[in-house]
């Protein structure tokens, strides 16, 4: 391995911090009453796969897929799959997180989440301290007619390359419009002890057609383009798209 890439991958390991995470990426299928339990799959192609408003495939479109089990008791559990490229030789060339949780119904409007995660890059050859990590986290999901009202916290004891404890909070807004089409916004902030802290937002509309679904997102960040180090490209202002095929529900 050549050394001449440690540092660059140390500044980019501690602006991503947590790349993909299941925790705000995976929806929540509906569960039929009645059902023992059952497994929702989807394929996913986004344009540029962005995790907190910083690009995790240099700008470049990426495939992810997601399979998600779950128990009519709450519990469930899962595995989210996606290309990433952050941009120099050893990079890795894909992730996989691994979660699990409950959701428990507080009340026919509000749902408590919490989750479990385990990220790893399998074929990740960057020099220095692993980029795998594990993330607890809890979010709270309100609803009030068309609109749908959702805080998460998260919380990283051992974060990606040395970034040590991260702490993150999010919330977001979904209006839907129809039943067929939903405007989405987001906004939150990282903390991370031992590498560069960010705010992050997004502005989105999503229509929904069948199986097909297909999202048109703005997205950016209060860093610089110096601030992300050796690969500018990686931040910056984002009009991303996200097309979206969900396979039948298979019930148990």
């Amino acid at each position: 391995m050549n050394s001449r890439f440690a540092l660059p991958a140390a500044l980019l390991a501690a602006l991503l911090t947590a790349p993909a995470a299941a925790q705000d990426k995976v929806p929540a299928p509906t569960h039929p009453p009645g059902s023992r339990g059952g497994l929702y799959s989807a394929l996913w192609l986004t344009t540029d796969y962005r995790y907190q408003g910083v690009s995790s495939t240099n700008r470049q479109p990426a495939i992810q897929g997601v399979v998600h089990y779950f128990r009519p008791d709450g519990w469930y559990a899962g595995l989210f799959a996606s290309q990433v490229d952050y941009g120099y030789a050893q990079s890795p060339s894909y992730e996989l997180d691994f979660y699990g949780g409950r959701t428990l119904n507080l009340n026919k409007q509000t749902d408590l989440k919490l989750q479990v995660l385990a990220t790893v890059f399998p074929d990740n050859h960057t020099p220095g301290p692993s980029f795998d990590f594990v993330q607890g986290g809890a979010s709270l999901i309100r609803r009030e007619g068309p609109l749908t009202l959702t805080t998460l916290a998260t919380y990283v004891p051992d974060g990606s390359y040395a970034s040590r404890q991260v702490w993150r909070a999010e919330v977001a807004a979904d209006y839907a419009l129809t039943k067929a089409v939903t405007l989405k916004s987001l906004a939150g902030h990282t903390w991370v002890e031992n590498g560069r802290s960010r705010s992050y937002w997004s502005l989105a509309a999503a229509a929904k057609w069948r199986w097909l679904g297909f999202e048109l997102r703005y997205q950016d960040t209060n860093l610089s383009r110096r601030q992300c180090g050796f690969n500018p490209d990686i931040c910056g202002a984002s009009l991303s798209g996200l097309l979206t095929a969900d396979f039948p529900l298979i019930l148990f």
